[in-house]
């Protein structure tokens, strides 16, 4: 099943259009879309003159807002500017967000545009393939003296743990038995996004919440 990318900038004229563009042309099973924070309504013409010549242009390639882009479900979004990672929009629901940063070439010559395309190929698209073509994450859980800790790694959002830990609170998660529920008095997420690590205090097995995780429709959903 092929992946879908949110590039993010301020203008959508130059950085966004290229790392998009260069996406769609490179990373096989993932599909780059762009929009801007405040777009400029127009490709920068060095940009497009570049990627012609490089032939990743398409002619659906705009400036757009994100609202355009309303009907998919992305799962990453890239910010490539300082003001759209500050100003980044809230989605429906948690997606992936990582921030490359690059240098605006609007308003210098076409070098600076070279230079940009070579940047954002060689820096950005590895994490982008890194981040869509990771394994799922891992679930590592150990027995300590107050209860249980598990470590998740690998494609994890540290909000995604927190989710399940409020469903699990309210009620709304089917995945742990009430008994074991009774038995946890404390639950703690720390960490961060591909690092985190929830700790349950109480007399719980290690098996329980290994078979709590099976079952998880947050954690194990396609």
């Amino acid at each position: 099943m092929s992946k879908n990318v949110l590039i993010l900038c301020t203008g959508n004229s130059c950085r966004s259009i290229i790392a998009e563009a260069l996406i769609n042309k490179e990373l096989e099973g993932i599909n780059a879309y762009s929009s801007g924070v405040k777009p400029s309504g127009k490709v920068n013409p060095n940009a497009k003159k570049l990627l012609e010549a490089n032939e990743a242009w398409r002619e659906n390639y705009h400036s757009k807002t994100l609202d355009t882009l309303d009907d998919i479900e992305f799962d990453l979004v890239v910010t490539v500017c300082d003001h759209a990672k500050e100003t980044c929009p809230m989605f429906p629901k948690p997606i992936p967000k990582i921030h490359v940063g690059f240098e605006d070439p609007d308003g210098k010559g076409y070098e600076a545009f070279e230079a940009t395309y070579k940047e954002i190929k060689t820096t950005l698209l590895p994490k982008v393939e890194q981040q869509l073509k990771e394994k799922p994450m891992n679930k590592n859980v150990f027995k300590t003296n107050d209860g249980v800790k598990i470590n998740f790694t690998g494609v994890v959002q540290k909000q995604q743990i927190v989710k399940m830990v409020e469903n699990c609170a309210s009620g709304q998660c089917e995945c742990m038995s009430d008994e074991t529920k009774k038995k946890i008095s404390n639950m703690q997420v720390e960490g961060k996004d591909g690092n985190v690590e929830l700790k349950l205090d109480g007399d719980v097995s290690k098996e329980e919440i290994e078979k709590a995780l099976a079952k998880s429709k947050v954690l194990n959903k396609d």
